[in-house]
């Protein structure tokens, strides 16, 4: 390190870096204390998130239900919950899976979840489904923001996701996802228990 003083008078270098140093250490702590751990607010227990959506026939040509997959992910994009999963029963269900490209590249690490959350596909129509506030092993996951994403895929068909970030606090939300070729009216709503 360079002496900053000469002949008992402070360098204009000196002055510098000790000046940027100062302000450095300034603005760190006021960062420091805004950032500091937080006690995580857990999840109100009284309110769920209802994921509302309509899937609809192709027109033309051999009609395949699609499968579907709703899921939730925390603010770093890390699977919290799949909602619900929708797919052929196995063993020929597995066989377009991987067609749910985002739900399927993010499940592929925990793969008993399948057998815990799957039901049939569906016909065509207007469905709800319902996240009570949990991860994939049950725990209480905390208030924050979260990204609900629904996906659809058909064999050898098309294929759709829509998502978007909410955050989920003390007070009631509703908001719209795009609307896509092959999922409508999607809608999430952070409620009560109904």
């Amino acid at each position: 390190m360079r002496h900053t003083i000469k002949n008992g008078v402070v360098t204009r270098r000196g002055f510098l870096a000790r000046s940027a140093a100062a302000a450095a250490t300034l603005a760190l702590g006021r960062f420091a204390g805004a950032v500091a751990p937080t006690k995580a607010v857990p999840w109100n227990a009284a309110m769920e998130l209802a994921v509302t959506f309509t899937t609809f026939a192709s027109t033309g040509g051999r009609y395949q239900r699609p499968y579907v997959a709703v899921w939730i992910e925390d603010a770093s994009g890390k699977p919290v919950r799949t909602v619900s999963l929708w797919m052929l029963n196995p063993p020929r269900g597995n066989r377009y899976l991987d067609e749910l490209r985002r739900w399927f590249t993010a499940a592929s690490s925990t793969p008993a979840l399948t057998g815990t959350t799957t039901s049939p596909t569906r016909q065509p129509g207007t469905y709800t489904v319902v996240w009570d506030g949990r991860d994939d092993q049950g725990k209480a996951v905390p208030q924050g923001a979260y990204t609900v994403n629904v996906e659809s895929a058909r064999e050898h068909g098309p294929y759709s996701l829509t998502s978007a970030r909410v955050t989920l606090a003390a007070t009631p939300l509703k908001q719209s996802l795009a609307d896509n070729a092959e999922l409508k009216d999607v809608k999430v709503e952070y409620r009560k228990h109904a």
